[in-house]
């Protein structure tokens, strides 16, 4: 999708110069590796060790229960109800499926706000260098001309406007 539509920014910003009409012709083209500030940003790089400290403090509680639910699977003979051991063993089952879900849509709420600070900063740029295209690094094939990199640029300012975006799981306490 992304390739077509680069495609199509391409033909409808070059169709002009195709017939002639000059003034269009000089577009000022720049690329932007949205993986790369996504990644290198503060902000970015913050979620990214809040949802590993999220996975792994989950690791650890679930663990523990699940321990748990062995010692009394193993004291079965002495007494524990096998049924009472297979509705923990579910109810178990069903919180690991709850959590992941929990902190998968608090890193989407993450991203998702992140982006919108990496939209404003191209745009912020876009304004101040008179930029008419951005397109995706990843998406260009092939350019003749050498195009402006604002990645770095990108990077920077989202940075100087968030430095870090608290990943919030439902149902959790805050750490205040």
């Amino acid at each position: 999708m992304r390739y077509f539509i680069t495609i199509f920014a391409f033909f409808v910003f070059s169709v002009p110069c195709i017939f002639g009409e000059t003034s269009v012709c000089t577009q000022s083209i720049a690329v932007i590796d949205l993986k790369k500030v996504a990644a290198e940003s503060q902000a970015g790089k913050g979620i990214e060790i809040q949802v590993a400290n999220k996975n792994n403090q989950s690791k650890k509680e679930l663990v523990d229960l699940e321990d748990k639910i062995k010692s009394m699977e193993a004291n079965k003979l002495s007494g524990s109800d096998p049924r009472k051991v297979e509705e923990l063993q579910l109810i178990l089952y069903d919180m690991v499926k709850e959590r992941r879900f929990q902190i998968s849509e608090a890193y989407r709420r993450a991203i998702s706000a992140l982006e919108t600070i990496i939209q404003e900063s191209i745009k912020e740029i876009v304004d101040e260098r008179k930029i008419d295209v951005v397109l995706a690094a990843d998406a260009v094939v092939f350019s003749e001309k050498n195009c402006a990199d604002i990645t770095n640029e990108t990077i920077k300012r989202v940075d100087m406007k968030c430095k870090y975006i608290e990943l919030i799981v439902k149902g959790e306490a805050k750490n205040d």
